[in-house]
Parts: structure tokens; C-alpha cells; sequence
């Protein structure tokens, strides 16, 4: 059927029922809601008919009437810290793009909640007001309270990043250490002899894996302590002045980041001291972000599958709301280290 001919098929049959669809397809009505709703066990054939029977009849659920049904919202709210707000941090607004696209594959709404102040009382009062079926979770610290409350309400919820070994671990992230151990052994491998390396002093479990992962990496090639050095700034305000007094000072031939952001602002430096980044100083990133894109020569950086995690944040949600046994433990995904010119000591010079 012609694209032409299913529309006019669909214009034609306003009042298209889920019994509708599943006579098409040839299947019971329970697996037509479940191949919409993401649930259940279907197999790929049944699948595909009844996909097909809904685009060829037009078939749209009534959202109003599967949340009678089912007593759910269909909305999942996201717990989006104030840092999380700044134009600048790019992986986190995809990341947010990714899990709105991850909900709506099953018919799902994000509710995105900023907050400034102490967010269990906005956890509070979502549950209370029964806006919100599930939550997820981001930018995690050590015994996140946010994390406590939930477990203790026994509200449904998923994160992207880790929980403590004592709370469930209904959550999706990378091996920090392990992919910027693989960036040290990258850049050790093309030739550079003297890597640095600049990342945030934040005590986030994340930037201090990544650090230790710049250190395991060198001593994987032998290399004791920490290179030219390692430096830790504490916001992007002075990170500049102390990354220019660093790059002077140690004198890297590399300049390994914990952050697309903070490789951004070493091209910057490197362009003040008349030098070209791939072939008199290498620099990476972390993130993947688009930001990274846009830097010339292209920049080396670890790429976080955020759409990956998103998926896997959503379908963990899904089996808790579905009563599935979700004890198993938190999923560490592979985060890949895509090589640019940065990291070449033949790149084209400057334009």
C-alpha cells in the first residue's frame, strides 16, 4: 500500500479500535496492547503485522483512556540539577533529549523538574499529587538523598549513573577509568612522551575515576606518578589563567581533558601560545558532545552513548511499573574513544 493509499485509509476510518487492529493483524487484543505499550513477550512476526495494522488503519490509542485503564500518568519526571541548565553543558541536554526520545517510543512524557533548593520535598509533592508514574535521576553523589527517599517511599525510579552497593542499582553508565585509561594508551601509542592532564576538582565519583584512569593508564606503559601533571580546576570561570600557567609551566606534549568543555578552553590557550594543537600540543576530551564537533583540528574525545542509557534508564523504569523483577545489577556500557586530528602529529595546520 502506497503511503497515498494508507493515509486516505486512515482519513477514511476515524473511530479505528484496538479490536480493529488486532482482527488486521490477526492476533488478540492483549498483544496489540502490548506491542504498543512495550510490554509483554511478542514475537517479531506478530509484531510486524500489527505495527503495520495500525499505520494501515491509522490507529491512535486514547491516552486519556490507557491511564484510566492502567491508573499510570504515562509521565516520568526528570530531576534536572541547576548545572545541568548551562548552555555549556552539552552531553546532558542530549542526554535529555535522548530520554525523551527513550519515553515516547512507549508513549511516555518527560516532566522535567529544575531544582535549586532540597529536591525530596519536589519528589514529595509529585507523588503526592500522583503527577508523575516513575523518576530519573542523574548527576548522582554518594548517598544521593534524593536516591534514600525513593527507595524508602518505594516509588519506582532509574538513573543514569551509580547508586551506592547497599541501595538497588536500577541503573545505566560507562567504566570512567577504563576509557580514560584507553585515551592515555591512545596518545602513548602516536608518539607523545610527555601527556598532562586537566580535569574538574569536582569529588565527583565520575572526574575522579577519570583521573585515576590517567594515572592506571600511564602505569599500564610504565610511567609512574602522574606525566608532565594533573591539574584540578575548580569551575570554568578561572580555568584559563590556571590551564595557561599549567601548559607553560609542565610543558605537555599532550593535554588530556575530563571534559569536551575543558578541551574547548585548552584550543583556546594553545592558540594564545602559538601552538598547534595536533602537532605541538594533543588534546582530548571526554563526552563526545556536540561541542567536540565543532572544534578544529577535530577533537579526540570519549563518546558517551547518552542515547543507549537513555533506553536502558526507560526499560528499567518499565519493568518496575510492570511488577518484572528488576534486582539485578546497574549496566556499565561501552564508552568508545573516536580519534580526530587533535591527537595527530600530522594535522593540517590551523586555518
Amino acid at each position: 500500500m502506497t503511503t497515498r493509499t494508507r493515509a486516505a485509509s486512515s482519513a477514511a476510518r476515524p473511530n479505528v479500535t484496538i479490536n480493529d487492529v488486532a482482527r488486521a493483524a490477526g492476533v488478540g487484543r492483549q498483544t496489540v496492547s502490548n506491542v504498543l505499550n512495550g510490554s509483554g513477550r511478542v514475537g517479531a512476526a506478530a509484531r510486524a503485522r500489527v505495527l503495520d495494522a495500525v499505520a494501515e488503519l491509522g490507529y491512535h490509542p486514547h491516552q486519556g483512556a490507557r491511564s484510566l485503564r492502567s491508573r499510570r500518568t504515562m509521565q516520568l519526571g526528570y530531576l534536572m540539577p541547576q548545572i545541568q541548565l548551562q548552555p555549556s553543558n552539552l552531553i546532558m541536554m542530549q542526554f535529555l533529549q535522548s530520554l525523551v526520545a527513550a519515553g515516547a517510543e512507549h508513549h511516555y512524557r518527560v516532566v522535567v523538574l529544575a531544582h535549586q533548593d532540597d529536591p525530596r520535598d519536589e519528589i514529595r509533592r509529585l507523588i503526592a499529587s500522583r503527577s508523575v508514574d516513575a523518576f530519573v535521576l542523574s548527576e548522582l553523589q554518594l548517598g544521593d538523598p534524593r536516591v534514600e527517599l525513593l527507595c524508602e517511599l518505594g516509588v519506582p525510579f532509574a538513573c543514569f549513573g551509580r547508586t551506592r552497593p547497599e541501595l538497588p542499582q536500577r541503573w545505566a553508565d560507562i567504566d570512567n577509568a577504563a576509557a580514560e585509561a584507553a585515551v592515555v594508551q591512545h596518545i602513548l601509542g602516536r608518539g607523545y612522551t610527555r601527556p598532562g592532564y586537566v580535569g574538574y576538582g569536582s569529588g565527583t565519583y565520575w572526574d575522579l575515576a577519570r583521573e585515576a584512569g590517567f594515572r592506571a593508564g600511564l602505569a599500564s606503559y610504565g610511567i609512574a606518578g602522574s606525566g608532565a601533571g594533573v591539574l584540578q580546576i575548580d569551575d570554568d570561570a578561572g580555568a584559563r589563567a590556571q590551564i595557561r600557567a599549567f601548559i607553560s609551566s609542565a610543558r605537555p606534549d599532550a593535554v588530556l581533558t575530563g571534559s569536551d568543555k575543558i578541551a574547548a578552553i585548552v584550543y583556546g590557550v594553545a592558540a594564545e601560545l602559538n601552538l598547534r594543537v595536533g602537532r605541538d600540543l594533543a588534546v582530548t576530551g571526554f563526552d563526545g558532545s556536540i561541542g567536540a564537533g565543532l572544534l578544529h583540528p577535530r577533537l579526540t574525545s570519549v563518546v558517551i552513548p547518552v542515547n543507549d542509557i537513555a533506553r536502558r534508564v526507560v526499560g528499567r523504569i518499565l519493568r518496575q511499573l510492570d511488577h518484572e523483577s528488576d534486582a539485578g545489577p546497574g549496566e556499565i556500557l561501552p564508552a568508545a574513544l573516536v580519534p580526530g586530528e587533535s591527537t595527530s602529529p600530522h594535522a593540517d595546520p590551523e586555518p
